[in-house]
């Protein structure tokens, strides 16, 4: 099986595009992962993550295109179809885990937007020498 911590920090790190960091932490995955299908299957897709946001070559545009809007839709609507290709049984193990990897990388791309959507909402009115703000504690 393969070990959560090690792979959310290396999702993180791809995010971040720390790529020194990010290939530490999947040779962590890489070696505690066992040999089976799947997670060889899981294993390759964080490789081809990292390669495919490494790389400036349109041999992997696929994600880049597709994420450049980043909207909560076109995750959402990603991760739903990665993990339903993840469960479905009609794929092989090395599929499934390989789906599996995608289907995780889209759950922290849907929490990243999620944070960043307050920060992203207008900032409270910022009090100015000229300018009082209006507050309950004015009369006291």
């Amino acid at each position: 099986m393969i070990p959560q911590i090690p792979v959310n920090k290396f999702l993180e790190h791809v995010e971040a595009r720390a790529w020194t960091d990010a290939e530490k932490e999947l040779d962590i995955i890489r070696q505690k992962s066992d040999n089976s299908q799947w997670s060889r299957g899981y294993v390759k897709a964080l490789e081809g993550l990292m390669l495919t946001y490494r790389t400036n070559d349109d041999k992997y545009i696929f994600l880049p295109r597709v994420l450049a809007t980043r909207t909560e839709d076109t995750i959402s609507n990603l991760k739903k179809e990665f993990s339903e290709f993840a469960l479905n049984e009609l794929h092989g193990e090395y599929d499934r885990g390989y789906f599996k990897a995608l289907d995780d990388y889209f759950t922290l791309l849907g929490s990243v937007k999620n944070q960043q959507t307050p920060a992203e909402t207008r900032p409270p009115q910022q009090a100015t020498l000229d300018k009082p703000t209006t507050s309950t504690d004015q009369g006291k």
